[in-house]
């Protein structure tokens, strides 16, 4: 009688994990009504630091994506809702030579009519090797509100970590009633043309960007430029501002995720005020 085996259960160290998050009004108060997680990605307990607006901080315990992980989130807020979301800590992508299978972050976001969302999380961080697809898709709805900033450093340099190998593909799109404001698409590759050229990084390892919808004009953002450059310590840093129809975008392009993620918070700081008509209050875990 010939013996049967049954094949041995593959084993899986991936980490799929995904959030739904919800917003609404309730007696003149954003509250989280909704709050729906599965694996390794949680929220602690909202904060009220402005009584109205509700501010949440994003938690990944593993402290980084390693290859074949996938993190999804999904925020809907509804109208006249106000929700500011961020993270504790930079996020983290790592890497292993010639890998094939990517690290995924998926954010979805929905925004209601008369609501706004603020969406500001740490700097991600993607080491040698990697192969990281970055994903934003936005929905807004007729007059929404976005305060929207995305930061990444490939490498760490202050340890002497390069990114010489790998990718990072990095796409941010924002659609308001269906109709495209901004759709881009960002490929990196580790030791590529686009790192080390003139008209990509220029040998920098640091880029951000940083959205509001809101109209500005131009001399408001030489003045924005020139406190940025008065502010931010000097360094081998660019900072761009323009105006994209209804869309104020801001970019960084450095050696700092640190100097980066400063100017941003100063233009949050200096800009909220005039599209929601509300101080800024940073959230208290950028302290800690």
């Amino acid at each position: 009688m010939t013996a049967q085996f049954k094949a041995a259960p593959t084993i899986t160290r991936h980490w799929h994990a995904s959030l739904t998050l919800g917003f609404a009004l309730r007696r003149g108060v954003t509250r989280m009504v909704e709050n729906i997680h599965c694996g390794p990605l949680r929220v602690l307990k909202p904060f009220y630091p402005e009584a109205d607006c509700c501010h949440v901080y994003l938690l990944h315990p593993p402290g980084g994506l390693v290859l074949g992980d996938e993190l999804r989130i999904n925020v809907q807020v509804d109208s006249d809702s106000l929700a500011l979301v961020t993270t504790p800590s930079a996020g983290k992508v790592y890497g292993v030579k010639n890998a094939a299978e990517k690290q995924q972050q998926r954010v979805s976001l929905s925004v209601a009519t008369g609501a706004c969302l603020e969406w500001l999380p740490q700097e991600t961080i993607v080491f040698n090797g990697a192969n990281a697809l970055l994903q934003s898709d936005i929905q807004l709805q007729a007059d929404a509100k976005l305060m929207f900033w995305d930061m990444v450093c490939f490498g760490r340099p202050a340890n002497q970590l390069t990114f010489d190998s790998g990718e990072c593909v990095q796409m941010i799109r924002i659609v308001r009633e269906g109709i495209p404001l901004l759709i881009e698409r960002n490929l990196v590759k580790g030791g590529g043309a686009l790192q080390a050229s003139a008209w990509g990084l220029g040998g920098h390892n640091s880029m951000g960007t940083f959205i509001m919808t809101l109209r500005t004009v131009r001399e408001q953002r030489q003045e924005l430029t020139e406190m940025l450059e008065q502010t931010i310590a000097l360094g081998t840093h660019a900072w761009g501002l323009t105006q994209k129809d209804d869309l104020f975008i801001a970019r960084y392009l450095g050696d700092s995720a640190s100097h980066c993620r400063r100017g941003f918070e100063l233009l949050w700081q200096t800009l909220r005020p005039l599209m929601i008509n509300k101080p800024a209050v940073s959230p208290r875990i950028w302290f800690t």
